[in-house]
């Protein structure tokens, strides 16, 4: 049987990320032009064709920097936060630390426990931490799919006469498997199909499908 897929196997197209995180198209272009949080996948296969990929990291990375811009900081404020921590060594600050908020102030949580941004030691900003859990499930409910459907197979009766399609959809495996036999790449499946994702193409690839 497939394992449970790892959430960093996940790939979303740019559409769905930008519904996600409740943010315009060409306010997530802004942020990935401007170097701010892009995705990892960003090629042209043919002219007009061009496909633009989040994993899961950057997903979060979106979802964080939309939650802290709903709350009134600037885009600057998030950018100059970004770049203080790349600089103290973080390579995914927005999704390597717990973010509170007081009024438009950022304070942040290193892994020693210790916040950073000039809070008082007496100073209550629990109730205004980013819950990332919540995050993360918003990011699981707003897809399509379950996260522990990505990477497995399943047949149903009634659906496609008992064939082989990935959980959670209606896609035969079949025709992932035609798409790689015709050279196509996984980036290709991908905007084709936006709801699978890489470790379903990567298990047709693998042939470990029965």
């Amino acid at each position: 049987m497939p394992t449970k897929v790892d959430e960093h196997l996940l790939s979303v197209p740019r559409n769905t990320a930008a519904r996600l995180a409740k943010v315009s198209l060409r306010r997530l272009d802004y942020w990935a032009s401007t170097g701010l949080i892009g995705p990892s996948v960003d090629r042209t296969l043919q002219p007009g064709s061009r496909v633009r990929l989040y994993n899961f990291r950057e997903l979060f990375a979106v979802m964080v920097a939309a939650e802290l811009r709903e709350r009134g900081v600037s885009l600057q404020h998030v950018r100059q936060i970004v770049e203080h921590l790349l600089a103290r060594g973080y390579d995914q600050p927005l999704t390597q630390l717990r973010f509170a908020t007081v009024g438009k102030q950022v304070y942040f949580q290193h892994a020693n426990g210790e916040w950073e941004g000039g809070i008082r030691p007496d100073q209550l900003v629990l109730h205004q931490v980013l819950d990332l859990a919540l995050i993360r499930k918003k990011i699981a409910d707003g897809l399509e799919r379950r996260l522990d459907e990505f990477g497995r197979v399943e047949r149903r009766r009634g659906t496609l006469g008992g064939k082989p399609v990935f959980a959670g959809t209606r896609i035969p495996v079949d025709t992932v498997r035609r798409y790689l036999a015709a050279g196509h790449s996984i980036d290709e499946v991908l905007e084709a199909y936006p709801s699978l994702g890489t470790a379903d193409v990567e298990l047709v690839r693998n042939e470990t499908v029965a």
